[in-house]
């Protein structure tokens, strides 16, 4: 086409018009498919789909032609407007040209409009315009409102007279005239609204409006049933009617009505599908439709839901529009037709204005309903003439009460489906399988609900039981098995029965016998039976319990339950059925709110006096059976309570007859009662007078004494049975146990010593335990207690007051104290035990048994320093770092004896294996001896190298030295022996063994807590740990003898912790660590201070000197060795006062030394002493492996070697026995100085051999006295400069020689080695700690440093470092080290340590965060 005919539109409008057009489409669609059948829905949205899918298509071929198509467009344009531009110029000229040759010609100016002009100019209006332009374009002016009003007015007078005159339907009465028109509403149809064009009554009527009002408010979704098209269509039809009918009113009427019902029976049918398909199912059908005319639905047909039975087979209801008056709305019937029961709901189902088919249907059903639910009820009425059953209306329903009186829970609801017309029960609490029985039978015959009522009320009546016992402490059921249920009269009862079982007393129960009670059917009479059965004596579980008596309760006990005023009886005689409750016989409808008819208070009552008084019967026939005299059940507290009292306590065994008649005497009453919510705990009061002791404690002042001892039955026991008395039993042989002791304890109290008096305070007595404070702020504290299940006394251990929280120091004792109670249970032996031991276990107590690494060459594993091992209550031994061994004896009057316990008990030239004697013990601890306690005092010579054992000369004057101390008499009360003052009875001669075997049992010894002072932790001691074998045990009988040259003779013959020969050790002592044997070697070590290892036999990995051995105990142990004649004078004891031992055990600073060359690590004398000779033992092992070279010495405990400069001299300090002593003196007096030495000296005083005694670093030390003499030289500059570090104040850094690697050190060897190594190079270790002069934290370096002997080079060693440290501290160490190697070039045999060390020192800066 030509492209000025071309017409474009835009693409976006385009797909707008499109979907506009979709739009409205759709909407058409979706009006119209509400009232289509399923298959013309479908097609139809088949269709639009199609049209829309091909729409669509084309519209994106255009989109795809136009996105290609732009270049071609634009060219189009381009040309297009060209050609028009080139056209208009040849018109524009053509015009021109014809303008100038024709009009222009005879063109003439006309005359000037003057009057128009002056017009405008004066009056600013053109008023010569024609009026014809006035008449036809504006309007006329409009009326006013006052003529609109009577124009109205006017016209409305004119509809009225009008009506008047005219034939009108009275369907149309309701009409409304106003603003001159008048409106016909016809509810639930239409509404139309006319007027007349004059006042003549010829002019035809004219329909202004038309509103159909039928709506369909279940599927219509609020929108109109009738289209805008169809409402002009009718709008149109109607008007032509009212122009040409004689009676137009009635003819516009007809013609609506009939419209507006046929409308309706749609809207029905419609409903009637809809509810169909999404609701009712096949319960409802539509049997025939015809348009316009009629609709047939059927319900509850019996054929559709399976069921062939019932009054008529279908029900049916027909809407219609009356043919023969078509001015009637729709008419209902039914078929068949229902039945005059109620008006009301007959006068529903007859009306259809709500236009609702499903409420139709149920309005039908409803009525029905209640038609069937009154044939049931008549068949009730026939069966009880009393029937209280009723109809709810809302709801069909027919309330049936089952048991009277009866609750509105519990009666039987029946109601009638209103979809299929079936009854349904329902009942609260019953199983839907019988539920389903009883609407099967109801529904087949309605007679049949008879005996599912009668079965009902007994299950009823077994639910108000077991709901009465709900909260009670039973168990009910329904049939109990029985192995003699066949001939027990248990088995005669009625079949309708619960048995009820008594949880807290499960031998027992309560029958409930339930029967029908005459001329009553809805009521039941109750019997109740009191059954005791007996369990198996194999298996309860498995065996049927056996039923033994059966005894029905009195006719008459509802009486006493139900009277109300307390203290009136019931008549005897009285004769009263017992019912289900207590209410009105008949009542006319169940009560609804609160209630209690489902309670039965009888069977209450007789559960609650069964569970409170069977327990007392039970115990007063087990107080019977064992032959305790008792009162029987009493009542208590205006018989609310219960109790029953013992006339008389039964005879023990375990104690004197004196003490029995004591205990008589003092017991006033004795009562046993119940206590607690289950009733499973009993409480047995007894009261006593006269106690023997007078406490301190405030409740314990009056001059009676209550002792409550509570019994609490098992779940699986009866309460009240024999455990309970054979409990009490137990309690009162432990009361007599405890008194008997309590009573010789009272008779001892007023000869008692003052010390001893001053020393304990009776805390608490109680009768069951006995509790005693001691010690100076009376801080600790000993409790006493015999055990009723091990039978023997219980010793426990405390704290009170300001010590609480701290441990009890007698705990390291506590199992040797239990032992010695339990074989003389003495209290005042027991308070002289504890004031004798009380000061030095607080010393013991302080002794270090933590377990350290690095101590031996095994640096990985740790050791205990100190060992505790308690071998009686009055013998500590100490074992020292697997090595040395202490005995401590505790003495009266303060002091203590103290040997090497190294040495056999039985032969001084023989020692334990395992340990080894310590060299100069004895000297070192007459250091400590008081003079006043010791006169004699011989000389270190004399005691430590003896030319023979000791004689009998020495033991008599040391027996005649000890005798010539006063003594003071103390005689005890009963006349039976004469004691010292200080000493308990004879029986703790005779009974205490020192030296127990060892039993698989844990050692009392040191229960602290960790943070107390003795709560150190107890590591396990080595195999080597365990003291001297028992001579009992070896078959060894040795009389006491002054010549006995033994540990164990007699020291001190008034005190009563003498040593005893092997033959005064006749028993064992349990629980201390000893073994049988002859030796104590390769037994697995043991701790007994140690209790929080749980275990007496640790791992036998944690011993030095245990190897790859087994650890169980060999039975062939090989004998003793022996030693040769030397010093054993520690074997003979040393007696110090509490106040040296307490020196002697506790940490104090080293004496004889500058504190500033100290070390840090603070010690005890004694742990002093033991390491120095430790240090010096195990130098003498490294001089054999190091390049030393040994010098043999005739001074006792010297040790005297050289090397290639030096000679070298090791001993004890004599001054103190605490340190070792390093002289030094050089071969040549060339190069060594003096001081140089005394540097020596002292660093190996201080750093090498002193605490904490590491054996590693006295190997370091060896290495480099084996070293070249000026690589020594430069080492010990090195040591002067830690020993003495004020002396270089020019330099930044302080500096320690590292004789083993530190932890923090480079990752070349476990912590602990020694760290020097001395080869053609030397590596050794130093610690640089910076120097600040500011309160502050100094950073500390680890500084490996090789030295090059062949070329003198002083290097960093190049160890690799952890990943995780920066590394910046090792790189400025190594670059001062290398620049002092490049700068200073050493002549041959010059050593370059100590100068690049110094200058290391005085230049070395690091940066801040530079700590390697």
């Amino acid at each position: 086409s030509h492209p000025a005919n071309r017409v474009s539109e835009p693409l976006m409008e385009y797909i707008l018009n499109v979907k506009m057009g979709l739009y409205l489409q759709y909407g058409r669609i979706n009006d119209r498919l509400p009232r289509k059948t399923d298959m013309e829905r479908k097609i139809e949205i088949v269709q639009f789909a199609s049209r829309t899918r091909q729409l669509f298509v084309r519209l994106l071929a255009l989109v795809k032609w136009a996105s290609n198509a732009g270049k071609v467009e634009k060219c189009a344009m381009i040309s297009n407007f060209l050609d028009q531009q080139a056209f208009i110029f040849v018109d524009t000229a053509d015009r021109m040209a014809s303008l100038a040759r024709d009009a222009l010609v005879h063109a003439r100016l006309p005359s000037f409009a003057i009057p128009f002009a002056i017009d405008v100019l004066t009056t600013g209006s053109y008023p010569r315009l024609p009026t014809c332009i006035r008449d036809k374009i504006i309007p006329p002016n409009p009326i006013t409102k006052s003529e609109k009003q009577s124009t109205l007015h006017q016209l409305n007078q004119i509809l009225r007279h009008r009506l008047v005159t005219t034939d009108l339907p009275p369907q149309l009465a309701n009409l409304t005239v106003a603003n001159g028109r008048v409106k016909f509403r016809v509810e639930g149809e239409f509404e139309a609204t006319l007027t007349v064009m004059g006042d003549d009554p010829e002019i035809p009527w004219r329909l202004l409006k038309l509103e159909i009002l039928v709506e369909d408010k279940e599927t219509g979704d609020g929108r109109a049933l009738v289209h805008s098209m169809q409402i002009n269509f009718i709008h149109r039809l109607v008007q032509s009617r009212l122009f040409a009918d004689v009676k137009p009113l009635q003819d516009m009427y007809n013609c609506l009505h009939s419209f507006c019902l046929s409308l309706q029976l749609e809207v029905l049918h419609s409903q009637a599908q809809m509810l169909i398909r999404e609701r009712w199912g096949d319960l409802v059908q539509v049997e025939r439709y015809q348009p316009g005319k009629c609709l047939t639905l059927v319900v509850w047909n019996q054929q559709v839901l399976g069921r062939k039975t019932g009054s008529a087979s279908v029900h049916k209801v027909l809407i219609k529009i009356d043919e023969s008056d078509c001015s009637k709305p729709l008419q209902i019937s039914h078929d068949p037709p229902l039945p005059a029961c109620d008006s009301k709901l007959i006068e529903r189902a007859m009306k259809v204005d709500h236009l609702s088919v499903e409420k139709l249907l149920i309005d039908s059903v409803h009525a029905r309903s209640h038609q069937k639910l009154q044939e049931l009820k008549a068949i009730l009425k026939s069966y009880n003439a009393n029937d209280n059953s009723f109809i709810e209306t809302p709801l069909p329903t027919l309330v049936i009460p089952i048991l009277e009186p009866c609750g509105r829970s519990e009666c039987l609801h029946i109601f009638v489906d209103l979809h299929s017309g079936m009854f349904q029960p329902m009942l609260y609490g019953v199983d839907q399988t019988t539920l389903d029985d009883i609407e099967k039978s109801v529904n087949d015959e309605m007679k049949r609900i008879i005996p599912w009522i009668q079965q009902l009320k007994f299950w009823l009546g077994q639910q108000r039981c077991r709901q009465s016992m709900k909260h009670l402490p039973t168990v009910c059921t329904e049939t109990l098995h029985l192995s003699n249920f066949s001939s027990h009269p248990v088995g005669n009862l009625s079949k309708h029965k619960l048995f009820i079982k008594l949880t807290r007393l499960p031998q027992y129960y309560i029958v409930v016998e339930m029967l029908d009670r005459p001329g009553f059917p809805t009521e039941l009479q109750y019997k109740y039976h009191f059954l005791s059965v007996s369990h198996g004596l194999t298996d309860p579980d498995d065996c049927p319990p056996t039923a033994i008596l059966l005894q029905q309760f009195k006719p008459d006990i509802e009486k006493l339950v139900l009277d109300a005023r307390p203290g009136q009886q019931a008549k005897a005689g009285g004769k009263h059925k017992l019912s289900a409750d207590q209410g009105p016989t008949e009542p006319k409808k169940p009560k609804r709110t609160g209630e209690m008819c489902a309670f039965n208070k009888v069977l209450a009552h007789l559960v609650a006096m069964c569970d409170s008084n069977m327990p007392f019967i039970g115990l007063r026939c087990e107080l019977s059976a064992m032959e305790i005299p008792h009162q029987g059940v009493q009542v208590e507290g205006d018989g609310c309570s219960h109790a029953i009292r013992i006339l008389r306590i039964p005879l023990s065994t375990s104690v004197s007859e004196e003490t029995q008649k004591a205990l008589d005497r003092s017991l006033l009453d004795c009562t046993f009662r119940l206590q607690g919510r289950n009733n499973r705990t009993w409480v047995a009061e007894l009261v006593f007078a006269n106690c023997p002791l007078n406490s301190t404690s405030a409740k314990e002042q009056g001059s009676t004494r209550h002792v409550y001892l509570p019994y609490e039955s098992l779940l699986s026991e009866p309460v009240g049975g024999r455990k309970v008395v054979e409990a009490f039993l137990n309690d009162l042989n432990s009361i007599a146990k405890l008194y008997d002791c309590v009573l010789d304890f009272a008779r001892s109290l007023p000869e008692i010593p003052p010390h001893l008096n001053h020393f304990s305070e009776i805390r608490v007595y109680n009768y069951r335990k006995l509790v005693i404070c001691y010690g100076a702020p009376k801080g600790s504290s000993i409790t006493i207690q015999w055990n009723s299940t091990h039978q023997r006394f219980h010793i426990s251990l405390g704290t009170v007051g300001p010590n609480s929280g701290c441990s009890n120091c007698h705990n390291i004792i506590l199992h040797q104290l239990q032992e010695m109670f339990n074989k003389s249970p003495n209290v005042v032996q027991l308070l002289q035990i504890l004031y004798d031991t009380q000061a030095p276990l607080n010393a013991i107590n302080k002794l270090p048994t933590v377990p350290m690494l690095g101590l031996t060459h095994r640096t990985n594993t740790a050791y205990q320093c100190f060992s505790i091992l308690p071998q009686s209550p009055t013998h500590i031994r100490l074992a020292f770092r697997n090595m040395y061994c202490i005995d401590i004896y505790c003495r009266s009057r303060g002091v203590v004896a103290i040997r090497d316990g190294a040495y056999s008990l039985f032969d001084n030239s023989k020692i334990v294996e395992g340990f080894h004697p310590a060299p100069g013990l004895k000297t070192f601890l007459n250091m400590f001896v008081d003079s006043t306690q010791d006169a004699r005092r011989r000389s270190v010579n004399e005691d430590d190298n003896p030319p023979s054992p000791i004689g009998g000369d020495m033991i008599e004057s040391l027996m005649s030295q000890l005798q010539s101390q006063p003594q003071q008499p103390f005689t005890k009360s009963s006349g039976t022996a004469t004691y010292p003052l200080t000493s308990p009875p004879t029986s703790y001669h005779n009974t205490v063994t020192p030296s127990p075997q060892m039993m698989p049992t844990q050692s009392p010894g040191s229960l602290h807590p960790a943070s107390s002072p003795s709560g150190a932790i107890r590591a396990p001691s080595p195999a080597s740990f365990v003291p001297s074998p028992s001579p009992s045990s070896l078959g060894i009988s040795m009389g006491q003898t002054p010549n006995f040259a033994s540990p164990h003779g007699t020291i001190d013959p008034s005190s009563p912790y003498a040593m005893m020969s092997p033959s005064q050790r006749p028993g064992n002592w349990p629980g201390s660590p000893q073994l049988p044997g002859p030796t104590l070697a390769r037994i697995p070590g043991m701790s007994p201070a140690n209790p929080s290892l749980h275990s007496p036999i640790p791992d036998v990995s944690h011993s030095p000197r245990a190897g790859t051995s087994s650890q169980i105990m060999p039975t062939n142990m090989p004998p003793p060795r022996t030693l040769p004649q030397r010093s054993w004078a520690a074997s003979i004891p040393t007696i110090l006062t509490h106040n040296a031992l307490h020196i002697l055990l506790c940490p104090s600073p080293t004496p004889g030394l500058v504190p500033g060359l100290a070390g840090s690590y603070l010690c005890s004398p004694l742990e002093r002493f033991l390491g120095s000779v430790m240090m010096r033992r195990h130098l003498q092992r490294i001089i054999q492996q190091e390049p030393l070279q040994l010098i043999n010495s005739n001074e006792p405990g010297v040790i005297m070697f050289k090397t290639e400069a030096l000679k070298c001299r090791v001993a004890l300090n004599p001054q103190t026995y605490q340190t070792l002593q390093f002289k030094v003196t050089p071969e040549t007096p060339d190069p060594w100085t003096q001081e140089e030495l005394q540097v020596l000296e002292k660093f190996f005083e201080t750093r090498v051999a002193g605490p904490p005694f590491k054996a590693n670093t006295l190997n370091a030390f060896a290495k480099l006295l084996g070293a070249p003499t000026h690589i020594l030289r430069d080492c010990v500059r090195i040591m002067k400069l830690e020993l003495f570090p004020d002396q270089a104040t020019q330099l930044r850094w302080n500096v320690q020689f590292c004789l083993t690697i530190p932890p923090s050190a480079p990752p070349i060897a476990p912590p602990g080695t020694p760290a020097v190594v001395l080869k053609s190079k030397m590596l050794f270790f130093l610690q640089l700690t910076q120097r600040l002069t500011v309160p502050q934290e100094p950073i500390s370096i680890i500084v490996p440093i090789v030295y090059d002997m062949a070329t003198g080079a002083t290097q960093q060693a190049d160890i690799p470092r952890p990943q995780n440290t920066s590394g910046a501290a090792a790189s400025m160490v190594s670059n001062i080290l290398r620049r002092f190697s490049e700068v200073h070039q050493p002549p041959q045999g010059d050593c370059t340590i100590y100068a690049a060390v110094r200058d290391l020192m005085a230049n070395l800066t690091l940066p801040p965060g530079g700590r390697q």
